[in-house]
């Protein structure tokens, strides 16, 4: 039995390099927008927790929180900075429901 060895490995064909980088792209996109559908649902979420409210002060003022706070944040581009817009609106709705 005669063995043969390389000295380099071969490098891998250049259409697994794309795929592989269309794959992670595809998969960013993917997150950005079940980002986007969280967003959305906890904006819903809370305008319709502000209905709730046992004032209109109180619910107006959710209200405008609510709306002013996604506007301003809603050109965000870095992942952990709306992670945790997107956890701080998920505590927010939390003491908007208990109340």
């Amino acid at each position: 039995i005669t063995h043969t060895t390389s000295s380099q490995s071969p490098s891998p064909p250049s259409s697994v390099t794309t795929n592989e980088s269309a794959t992670n792209r595809e998969s960013a996109e993917e997150s950005t927008e079940k980002r986007r559908l969280r967003a959305l649902s906890l904006y819903r979420q809370l305008l319709r927790g502000a209905e709730r409210m046992p004032t209109p002060n109180r619910q107006n003022y959710i209200k405008r929180k609510t709306t002013s706070e996604y506007r301003k944040h809603a050109t965000l581009t870095d992942g952990d900075e709306i992670e945790f817009q997107l956890r701080l609106a998920d505590t927010n709705l939390d003491t908007v429901l208990v109340q």
